[in-house]
């Protein structure tokens, strides 16, 4: 099955591209074309709301976000604040062109940029208004059909016919992609500036939506037909005119998606569960899940996540290293009264034996309240085709981060020490050093996670298989850590890497008792050993 495709080695150090894009015109009212309308006024979205910091913790940002990081690599992400535009192009395909409907267009509108209320749960625009507490707002159009005047096996067979300078890196729907967004430049007069957040020539966020049936419901369909992320690297060193902005990010998936809850959720309720998990890796976020088929560890968040699983809100650390929340950050005891991270985005990070780094790029414990309300509430309330269900309970969700920065020498294309800070010079560029999918980790040792769940009832860390078949293990309601629970790093020694310190060679110095839980709240009491 594909994942979020990445290739970080091939990018790092490279120029992109010169001139910039500062031409755009009105769409508003042209044949075919759906502009996005909403303001986020109407999606119900509250606000970050933080309680005033308190002796041993205060509340800090980010020195740096995942933007910037991926920035300093040319890796342009499609910015995780403010108004962004995403410019969205359904694709007709030869062998399904029935599929190439009026219905379809109005429905990948309401699944993109609709009210809540035009889709079984949340729009695109709407899940990301609320999850960030209001700080990015997702516009766009989406545009009429593009005739590709392909077959899907023709699509397929684009592979064999590249002569590109990135041969290792091709996927057939390059090919679509920079033909479609040419169309849409023709068809629309215009060089697609307003997607260019900074003016650089790229154009940072596309989503082709194909009509077609995604590969596992349709024998014959290759597993080109899925949905993933990915970079056009056929855009660097292309020269642009001050007009012209070219595609290098984008999104590709199935019409399908739609449609996996109507049978449940009614006729012309659209599900965008889908979409929402793969604009977060437009915005710069990884797969949590494991991605490699050669990984030899399991699943480090146990599925209940947006970018594990696509369920649920984004966890805590994906809201911090996208610059949405301001952690708690803990420099002694204390105790603190926390309240539901999906209508507050509080959170508290403590630190290793290092201390804090300032920024989301560093090691600790991050630690948010759990409840079933606001963008948990449907998921909590229905299992999906998968089996998976959000946590039905409220408690406290303990994540060990290691999002350290690793730095990559250009002249030599490796990877060296671990890095506090973006470098960015005509010799050292940096990368988050860990993943999720061991085999992708930038440093030699392969069993640091970048994000991973503890359980609290079976002090287990989640990167072990269930069974012989490699089933990975699924996080449920004992998972959380409710009324009476206690973490110290010896009694979930088992839980880390190393089971003797975190991965930087540190103690944990903290540990956490949890009471006095209800829906407004619960006390976190932290002890500094």
């Amino acid at each position: 099955m594909k994942s979020h495709l990445f290739a970080f080695g091939k990018m790092l150090g490279v120029v992109l591209l010169s001139g910039s894009a500062l031409f755009s015109c009105s769409l508003f009212g042209q044949g075919g074309l759906l502009p996005s309308s909403e303001d986020g006024a109407d999606y119900g979205a509250l606000g970050l709301a933080l309680d005033p910091d308190g002796q041993g913790y205060a509340a800090k940002t980010s020195s740096f976000s995942l933007n910037s990081v991926h920035d300093t690599s040319g890796l342009l992400d499609l910015s995780s604040t403010g108004t962004q535009n995403i410019l969205v192009i359904p694709v007709k395909v030869t062998d399904y062109a029935s599929l190439a409907t009026a219905r379809v267009s109005s429905d990948i509108y309401k699944g993109f940029f609709g009210a809540p209320e035009d889709t079984g749960w949340e729009s695109l625009a709407s899940f990301y208004y609320k999850s960030s507490f209001k700080q990015l707002l997702l516009k766009g159009t989406v545009s009429d059909w593009y005739d590709c005047g392909y077959s899907t096996k023709e699509i397929s067979a684009l592979a064999s016919s590249y002569s590109g300078n990135y041969s290792d890196y091709y996927e057939p729907s390059w090919t679509i992609l920079e033909d479609a967004v040419a169309w849409y430049k023709k068809t629309y007069a215009t060089g697609c500036s307003s997607f260019d957040r900074n003016n650089d020539g790229v154009i940072e966020a596309v989503w082709l939506v194909y009509g077609a049936p995604h590969y596992t419901k349709t024998n014959g369909l290759s597993e080109d037909y899925w949905a993933y992320t990915y970079y056009d690297y056929d855009v660097i060193g292309k020269a642009l005119s001050q007009n012209d902005a070219l595609p290098y990010h984008y999104s590709w998936a199935s019409y399908d998606f739609l449609y996996e809850m109507e049978a449940s959720w009614g006729y012309g309720k659209v599900d965008a569960h889908t979409y929402i998990h793969e604009t977060g890796h437009l915005l710069g976020l990884d797969d949590y899940y494991v991605a490699d088929e050669t990984a030899t560890n399991a699943g480090p968040m146990g599925k209940i996540d947006m970018m594990d699983g696509n369920v649920i809100d984004h966890d805590a650390y994906s809201k911090f290293a996208l610059g949405w929340v301001k952690p708690y950050v803990v420099n002694d005891s204390c105790s603190i009264a926390l309240r539901p991270a999906s209508t507050t985005g509080q959170c508290v990070l403590l630190p290793t034996g290092d201390g804090w780094n300032g920024s989301f790029a560093d090691e600790y414990l991050l630690l948010e309240y759990y409840t079933p309300t606001s963008l948990n509430e449907k998921d909590a309330s229905f299992t999906y085709a998968n089996g998976l269900t959000g946590f039905t309970q409220g408690g406290v969700r303990i994540y060990h981060v290691d999002s350290r920065l690793v730095a990559y020498s250009i002249s030599t294309q490796t990877f060296g020490e671990y890095s506090d800070y973006l470098l960015d010079s005509s010799t050292t560029r940096v990368a988050i050093a860990h993943s999720n999918t061991n085999t992708y980790n930038h440093v030699a040792n392969k069993s640091f996670r970048l994000v991973q769940e503890l359980d609290a009832t079976r002090k287990r860390n989640f990167d072990e298989f269930q069974t012989v078949e490699r089933t990975p293990p699924v996080a449920d309601n004992g998972t959380l850590f409710q009324n009476g629970d206690s973490f110290s790093f010896a009694s979930f020694a088992a839980s880390f890497p190393d089971g003797v310190t975190m991965n930087d060679g540190t103690t944990m110095p903290y540990s956490v008792s949890f009471s006095s839980m209800g829906d407004a709240s619960i006390t976190l009491s932290i002890t500094k050993n």
